[in-house]
């Protein structure tokens, strides 16, 4: 039987089993989140490149997203499942080369690990999502949540099982283990996920644009010469950095706070995986709110929780106020959380199907500019959890956190801007569809 030809509940159970293969694996790729705890063990080995761990993190983060462009390319013209081993291939030498480069300088870490694992880990989400994602034309918020759940759990469920490897056996062991893992789970999937049949829709009884191929003059147009996809920009760039921000350095920020005398020893690793569990909670239920609400109101209430995120965060630092920057850490993880959901339905529901990949590709980009802005504001202010040399205290995140914040004000702008626009294409889509 062909792709084509497979019945309503054929395609039921199959996209089921991918659904929870594609979760698992992006759960294993969701370790490049961890940073904050990969590099407390490299900062103790090599006291001299602690300066500098904090944005290796930003450089992966803007790895993740451009390889995703070159991943669309790949895809279109082989295959995702090629594109999926291609991406471990790359995941794998990563993470096997920053241990053994990282005695050479710390550029081998932004070059093994900043770019070339998190190259992988990036083409390969793409690729991943892409190939999943048609499978569900009548759930796209919540199939994506659920996917990218995977991702955002992964600190909580591996980085504290690797946090625990690292009291018995050396990172290095620790990060060959998961070049092993990751290249295994990755080219598993590759092997077994077929992609959708074109009649998919039509076959599950599905109306409107869920049901149809038809691609209308509206969808057609260029992401880039459309108004929507700037204002999204705007608002993802924002509420991204808000989150690279806390994500990257949310165990250092605990440090510099003293967290850890007025809770436990180890409740600093454990912050970094409860940001984590909400960045994966987040992704369901925004992709759920997505699918009853659409996609404006999920814009607002991110903006919204990511200003009062930054001041929590803000009042934290001022006033030095431990269980303050918890509460703080975790909220702005939701927010952060919305913005790879949304990318993916909104490049799905706006656009062209068939140029799926290339346009989440695009509109995650916003990851890269996030980076590049949060390495600007620490070239120039320092990184999160920066301790003054004489005094001790935080250096300057009070500030960061406060400019932030204002910022959080302009995506909420954004979003009303975006809001009558996207109304107004969508209607357009549907009356050329009709």
């Amino acid at each position: 039987m062909s792709a084509d030809e497979l019945s309503a509940s054929t395609i039921k159970s199959r996209r089921i089993v991918y659904l929870v293969f594609a979760t698992v694996t992006l759960l294993v790729l969701g370790l490049i989140y961890a940073w904050s705890i990969f590099a407390t063990p490299i900062g103790v080995d090599y006291p001299e490149y602690k300066g500098l761990l904090g944005q290796v993190f930003q450089v992966s983060m803007f790895a993740f997203c451009v390889s995703a462009l070159f991943g669309a390319q790949l895809i279109k013209k082989t295959s995702a499942k090629l594109t999926i081993i291609v991406a471990a291939a790359l995941l794998g030498a990563g993470f096997v080369l920053t241990t053994v480069g990282v005695s050479l300088g710390i550029w081998s870490l932004f070059v093994f690990y900043g770019i070339l694992a998190a190259s992988g880990c990036g083409i390969a989400y793409n690729a991943i999502i892409s190939l999943v994602n048609p499978w569900f034309p009548d759930r796209i918020g919540l199939a994506s949540g659920i996917m990218m759940m995977g991702f955002g759990v992964s600190s909580l469920v591996f980085a504290s099982l690797a946090n625990a490897m690292f009291t018995l056996v050396d990172w290095q062991v620790v990060f060959i283990a998961i070049a092993v893992v990751g290249v295994i789970v990755m080219v598993a999937l590759a092997l077994v996920v077929k992609p959708a049949p074109k009649t998919l829709g039509q076959t599950l009884g599905l109306s409107g644009s869920a049901g149809t191929i038809q691609v209308t003059p509206t969808q057609k147009q260029s992401i880039f010469k459309t108004k929507v996809f700037w204002l999204f920009c705007i608002w993802a760039t924002i509420v991204i950095a808000c989150g690279l921000t806390v994500i990257g350095r949310a165990a250092q920020g605990a440090d510099a706070l003293g967290v850890a005398t007025v809770t436990f020893e180890g409740f600093p690793a454990l912050l970094v995986g409860l940001v984590s569990t909400m960045n994966g909670i987040g992704r369901v239920i925004n992709g759920t709110v997505f699918d009853k609400f659409g996609l404006v109101p999920v814009m607002a209430l991110a903006a919204v929780c990511a200003f009062i995120a930054m001041a929590l965060l803000a009042l934290s630092f001022t006033v030095t106020l431990p269980f303050v920057y918890i509460v703080g850490a975790i909220v702005v993880a939701f927010p952060y959380s919305a913005v790879p959901v949304m990318a993916s339905a909104y490049a799905r529901q706006r656009y062209n199907p068939a140029d799926f990949a290339k346009n989440l590709g695009i509109a995650n980009c916003n990851i890269a500019v996030a980076a590049t802005v949060n390495i600007v504001i620490a070239f120039f202010l320092g990184s999160i959890g920066d301790l003054d040399k004489v005094t001790g205290a935080p250096v300057n995140d009070n500030i960061v956190f406060a400019i932030l914040g204002v910022l959080t004000l302009v995506a909420l702008g954004a979003v009303f801007a975006f809001a009558k626009t996207y109304k107004a294409d969508l209607a357009k889509i549907k009356e050329e569809l009709s």
